[in-house]
């Protein structure tokens, strides 16, 4: 049997730990979101190993991956917001800012972003999990 805290239960235990997982996730989302911008929003430095608003298709895309990060910055923000004050919407909010995040990926891709990738459809495919 774990040791439990004078007066703790196996149930107070465990919604702890859960209120936990909450916030860590939700601060997450947020954390996510606010990297959007410190990527995008900033000017291409000529020593960086890639310029974000360059996309392989299109060529030069600052200016609409910069909304794009925006964008979804503000979604995944609200979506681990809500997350943590329990709002029924974070789902649809979440995922809604994975795909927007997925988008301007796929529209600046680059090898670096293959990470990126993957985490946002971690983000996706949990959410999903979580509003079925």
């Amino acid at each position: 049997m774990p040791l439990l805290p004078p007066g703790a239960s196996m149930e107070s235990t465990h919604c702890c730990e859960e209120a936990t997982m909450v916030w860590i996730a939700g601060l997450f989302l947020v954390a996510h979101g606010l990297i959007h911008l410190a990527i995008w929003l900033p000017k291409a430095d000529p020593k960086a190993p890639f310029d974000a608003g360059h996309s392989p298709f299109a060529g030069n895309v600052r200016h609409t991956a910069a909304a794009m990060a925006v964008a979804a910055a503000v979604v995944l923000a609200a979506g681990g917001l809500g997350l943590i004050g329990g709002a029924s919407w974070w789902p649809p909010a979440t995922i809604t800012g994975a795909a927007l995040s997925t988008a301007r990926l796929l529209l600046t891709f680059n090898k670096w972003w293959l990470i990126a990738l993957g985490i946002n459809a971690a983000i996706i495919v949990l959410s999903v999990q979580q509003n079925a």
